[in-house]
């Protein structure tokens, strides 16, 4: 059989679609919009990058590449998160799927950390460091990138990633300051060492575990309030984290800030 040109090219893209689908690996953890809008609400300038590590993994699957950063977006778990993951999770930094099916998001945001407060004492240009960092502190958030990627999470996650998604704009960046006027940071929040960090992402990620677990319970999806809470933590976590770096943090007068 001949194809005409216009065929081979609508099965060259469907080929590459499905490819992009599957071949990807993990389900993305909320909107570019609300990635953005975390990192705007946690004080980082240059909050636009902040979808840039799940455009990295579209630049795997299309090149076909062997490895991305796809398992440092999520945590499969089948329990409460732990210290002992967060050990064990910090051994996995860059294994592949086959490797490390379960994910270790916790094991990446603790490895982020110190990257980032290494390349910013050293002084070097480090915006990119911590749109990857506020990124995984926005997953982290994510109900479902803390839960078994089972039937239910499948028929949900595609929804739940657009609770907050605006489509009243032509740009998903005009979306930004519209959904970060939602969120509200804990402004008051500090770390003084990376055990402090630990013990505060471990809470973020076993409220994330819980929320999942309640939201299959009741066969559901998140709503809005419980989404723009959960990015508030998330929020909260990264700004905290930008200034135990050393990173420079911007007000934003579309945030509600609170001192507790």
């Amino acid at each position: 059989m001949r194809y005409s040109k216009r065929m081979k090219r609508m099965v060259s893209a469907g080929i590459l679609a499905a490819f992009v689908m599957t071949g990807a690996g993990t389900a993305d953890a909320w909107t570019d919009q609300t990635h953005m809008a975390i990192e705007r609400a946690a004080g980082l300038r240059s909050y636009h990058n902040a979808s840039a590590p799940d455009v990295s993994k579209t630049v795997s699957a299309i090149n076909r590449l062997k490895r991305n950063d796809g398992q440092a977006h999520f945590f499969d778990a089948a329990k409460p998160p732990t210290r002992e993951d967060v050990d064990a999770q910090l051994e996995m930094i860059g294994m592949s799927r086959d490797d490390c099916p379960d994910g270790y998001i916790l094991g990446a945001i603790l490895n982020a950390v110190r990257k980032s407060k290494e390349w910013t004492e050293m002084g070097r240009f480090d915006d990119y460091n911590y749109a990857i960092l506020g990124h995984y502190c926005g997953d982290l958030s994510m109900p479902l990138h803390m839960s078994v990627y089972d039937d239910f999470n499948r028929k949900h996650h595609l929804n739940v990633d657009q609770t907050l998604n605006r489509s009243d704009v032509a740009w998903d960046v005009d979306a930004v300051p519209r959904i970060a006027e939602g969120i509200v940071v804990d402004d008051s929040v500090r770390f003084q060492s990376e055990e402090e960090i630990i013990d505060y992402m471990l809470e973020i990620a076993r409220e994330s575990y819980e929320l999942a677990n309640t939201m299959r319970k009741e066969d559901r999806e998140i709503t809005k309030e419980e989404a723009l809470a959960r990015c508030g933590r998330s929020a909260t976590f990264f700004r905290a984290l930008m200034r135990y770096c050393g990173k420079d943090v911007v007000t934003d007068d579309a945030v509600r800030y609170v001192t507790q």
